[in-house]
């Protein structure tokens, strides 16, 4: 009797890729907590709807063991595709929550079924679509630009993760109501480094603290170019900090990266420079762990998750003053202008000649990481879901 009075829930993962960032590492971590809160509370029964090229989301649902927790694939070799997954999420979703009596449907990514009378919450990253449209591809400009107007226009609420995000959005439009958005802030895990970590750092000819590092997809808006651009002057101001050490981009290519690589090639830092593509597990948090400093100087940020990576490794780290890395980076970070890259090589240099401000700085970060947890998030994920039963 007790399956039928639980809210039905359903989470539409269809739009998270397989090698997981940014919003992947969100949608992962989440997930992993609404599984632990609902085993606890009994108060959901949650079906989660997720690409079946992707064992992730079967692993945590086999793990959990829950019967109120539902895993339903779709096949991955149609659905990937941006067409296809766009009438999954309009026609097939929708019609398959009908037939479950869903009470609510989330999606995490800027979009979600328009043509239902089903409660809806959806997530809107930030806001770049419409602040820096130069810096995406001309179909995703379209796509996104068309549809996030109806999504705000559509959805039971709104959740964003920050609150600049929030500003940003209200800002673009004002007839949205503020207590339609939810600010939810993503977290962070608190690890020690992997055993492993020596054998990760052999595999790119990388020491200890003798790196810089960055973490990300390869796009315009996170400004590599710019810090490469910086680490160039700082390498070579000092013959000692050429020879010892590296820049470590880690990241998959996303779109208009050309100009990365030619950063590199005009100042002839193929040596210096080392890109390790995607990373995950244990691999990432090695190199992140045992970083001298790691380096963000997005333009512009929903909420900057890799700075927090860094920080719960007591890393130091440099980042814009822009968008929400200062509310996600507290007082924990050198805060520079990502639109000169000699602020960037002056807070490179800094933190290698000022010992005491990288103890002091990596303090800080891990006291500022703490205040992050993906539990909290995914309690107040949950306790959202379950205010919209209140006025009915």
């Amino acid at each position: 009797m007790l399956q039928y009075m639980l809210m039905k829930i359903a989470i539409d993962l269809t739009q998270i890729p397989g090698d997981k960032t940014g919003m992947g590492i969100y949608a992962l971590n989440l997930v992993r907590e609404i599984l632990y809160l609902n085993n606890t509370s009994n108060k959901f029964n949650i079906f989660f709807f997720a690409q079946d090229d992707d064992n992730e989301w079967q692993k945590l649902i086999d793990n959990n063991n829950n019967k109120q927790c539902h895993l339903i694939t779709i096949k991955h070799s149609i659905f990937r595709k941006l067409i296809f997954r766009f009438f999954f999420e309009q026609i097939l979703l929708p019609r398959k929550c009908k037939k479950l009596d869903i009470h609510t449907i989330y999606s995490f990514h800027y979009t979600m079924p328009y043509l239902t009378r089903i409660k809806r919450v959806v997530t809107i990253p930030d806001m770049t679509f419409y602040l820096f449209p130069e810096l995406h591809q001309k179909i995703k400009r379209l796509y996104f630009k068309t549809l996030i107007p109806l999504s705000l226009k559509k959805c039971s609420k709104a959740i964003t993760i920050s609150e600049s995000t929030k500003k940003d959005l209200i800002d673009r439009f004002p007839y949205m109501n503020p207590d339609k958005i939810a600010v939810i802030h993503l977290g962070v895990n608190i690890n020690s480094p992997p055993a492993q970590a020596k054998e990760h750092l052999e595999k790119y000819g990388l020491q200890e603290k003798k790196y810089f590092l960055f973490v990300g997809t390869l796009e315009p808006r996170k400004n590599i170019p710019g810090i490469i651009e910086a680490f160039h002057h700082v390498i070579n101001t000092n013959d000692n900090i050429k020879k010892d050490y590296k820049l470590v981009i880690m990241g998959k290519k996303g779109w208009f990266y050309q100009e990365i690589f030619e950063t590199v090639k005009k100042y002839h830092l193929e040596e210096s420079v080392i890109f390790t593509g995607y990373l995950g597990g244990e691999a990432k948090q090695a190199l992140l762990a045992h970083a001298f400093l790691f380096v963000y100087p997005s333009f512009y940020e929903g909420f900057g998750l890799p700075v927090l990576e860094a920080m719960a490794f007591g890393v130091p780290v440099i980042t814009g003053n822009v968008s929400s890395l200062p509310e996600v980076s507290g007082d924990a970070a050198l805060l520079i202008d990502p639109y000169d890259w000699q602020e960037i090589a002056a807070a490179m240099q800094k933190l290698l000649s000022d010992q005491k401000l990288v103890k002091e700085l990596s303090k800080r970060s891990l006291k500022q990481a703490r205040r992050f947890s993906w539990r909290f998030t995914a309690e107040k994920t949950l306790a959202l879901f379950d205010s919209l039963t209140e006025n009915e």
